[in-house]
């Protein structure tokens, strides 16, 4: 079956398509020597297969004139791969033909300008700060224009603060990586609704600690509310400590995303939200919006926690969890509860989820999941009920909606049943199909426990061995969608868009 998805998600081609490495796919800047490239009139294009600009001599030609390099319909990905540092008031333009890919420091010392141009000739591409991937601007003059558009450069949190709150539509940029520990705690949340841009070119905001204790019941993170058309990409966010003490939403990034974009976002710390009605996540409290090839690595506490997101009625893809999770409630390793149209897809958590109340959900991927879709997704962190009577599940607590090509493998430890490899309890009328947990890592041997409840429950799920399930893609699962090697995950099944990081 093929699957749909967002029109912003067309960006997450990128995630699987790499830097790739054959000799006609790529033009690379590194510390290699010049091959197959020529540079006339400050262009310089691909002449060959296997190009390369050595980053001296781009650095030689930036220090008297502007410099394009440009890439081709045979080189469609221009890779950064080596760190490129001018300190002339000269720009560098890295135009692509397709993708481009940023794995090392690009540094503009002086006052001078840097453009990213993607799809100039192709469609489907974009710009990816990948790991060790970052652009630094020591001046705030300077200049930074993305496919067109100009951005402001900011360098910490209250000049961001400040711009938004006098242009909420702006485009901004994170100029360079941000200790916010120079702050110190916030009361209120510094940023509130936004609708603009921010680009976060790679960087970091570390130790932003926000602490809300009135009790307005606000939505708590970096920004408040994001609405549309808002898009905040390519930033993380580093040791955060988020809480509200009187409920409301609250994540790292944003207390609720209700028709934003986030893309390439990351988050670790602590996030937590206290009351009956709160919803808590890694990275947003509450979605409605799109979030992809985005990822959290927070412990999180509220009445609907999840490791990602708190309570979602949005779209969810190519996303990671690796927190864990406590609530009252809901708890998921990726999201606490998904409600309304919301989806998660071909995305994974590996933290632990805790049921802390009498008749509170547990799932690996998702506590319940009421008229959500989950496809093409897994978790492999532990499910605990801690009292008598929690739904527990290794993929989903309670499910009422649709689950396809999924699988689970963390133990499932109930005081009282209902538990189930998969579901801990289903009551779903859209159908489960190909879906899978292990008996040996799960501690659920019963091949009728696939669900606690009902017991024996045939909807398309099934128990397999460690062994059975390391050995090939189960049954119904796409090859073009799924891998499988005994060096990635453990050996079990990965998403080949979005392996383990």
């Amino acid at each position: 079956m093929r699957y749909s998805l967002p029109k912003s998600v067309t960006v997450a081609a990128a995630i699987s398509c790499g830097l790739v490495t054959t000799a006609q796919a790529a033009l690379t800047i590194s510390n290699a020597k010049t091959k197959n490239v020529t540079c006339t009139g400050g262009v310089c294009t691909p002449t060959g297969s296997n190009a390369n600009l050595n980053v001296g001599e781009l650095q030689t030609m930036l220090a008297s004139s502007d410099v394009t390099v440009k890439s081709s319909a045979g080189t469609p990905t221009l890779g950064v791969l080596d760190a490129v540092t001018w300190a002339s008031t000269h720009r560098l333009t890295l135009d692509a033909y397709q993708f481009i890919h940023v794995r090392a420091p690009v540094v503009v010392e002086g006052v001078a300008g840097l453009t990213l141009i993607t799809n100039d000739g192709g469609s489907g591409g974009d710009y990816i700060f990948e790991s060790g991937g970052y652009a630094n601007f020591w001046d705030h003059a300077s200049s930074l224009v993305i496919n067109g558009h100009s951005y402001t450069l900011v360098g910490d949190v209250k000049t961001l603060a400040n711009d938004i709150l006098t242009n909420p539509q702006g485009s901004y940029a994170l100029a360079k990586s941000y200790d916010a520990s120079a702050d110190g705690s916030y009361t209120d949340v510094p940023i509130g609704s936004f609708v603009g841009t921010l680009e976060g070119l790679g960087n970091q905001i570390r130790n932003l600690t926000v602490r809300v204790r009135r009790r307005t019941g606000p939505s708590v993170g970096l920004f408040s509310t994001l609405y549309s058309p808002a898009t905040v990409r390519d930033i993380a966010l580093a040791k955060v400590d988020m809480s509200t003490a009187w409920g409301g939403f609250a994540g790292a990034l944003a207390g609720y995303n209700e028709s934003g974009t986030i893309i390439h976002a990351s988050a670790s710390g602590t996030v937590k939200s206290k009351g009956k009605y709160s919803s808590a996540g890694g990275l947003v409290g509450l979605n409605k919006g799109d979030i992809v090839d985005s990822s959290a690595a927070v412990t999180v506490y509220a009445a609907h926690a999840g490791g990602l997101v708190g309570t979602n009625y949005g779209e969810i893809d190519f996303c990671r969890a690796a927190g864990n999770v406590s609530s009252l409630h809901d708890a998921g390793g990726l999201v606490g509860n998904t409600l309304g149209t919301g989806r998660i897809f071909q995305s994974y958590a590996a933290g632990t989820s805790t049921a802390t109340e009498e008749s509170a959900r547990a799932g690996g991927l998702v506590g319940y999941n009421d008229q959500g879709s989950i496809i093409q997704s897994y978790a492999t962190g532990s499910v605990n009920g801690s009292i008598a009577g929690p739904e527990a599940g290794g993929l989903v607590g309670f499910n009422k909606a649709r689950i396809e090509q999924t699988y689970s493998t963390g133990s499932v430890s109930v005081v009282y049943p209902p538990g189930g490899g998969v579901v801990g309890v289903d009551r779903n009328s859209l159908g489960i199909s190909d879906a899978y947990w292990d008996f040996d890592t799960s501690g659920i041997t019963d091949p009728f426990q696939g669900a606690g409840s009902p017991y024996g429950d045939p909807a398309g799920i099934t128990g397999l061995t460690d062994a059975q399930l390391k050995s090939a893609l189960p049954a119904g699962f796409d090859p073009n969608v799924w891998g499988q090697s005994a060096s990635i995950n453990n050996g079990w099944p990965y998403l080949l868009a979005n392996p383990p990081q």
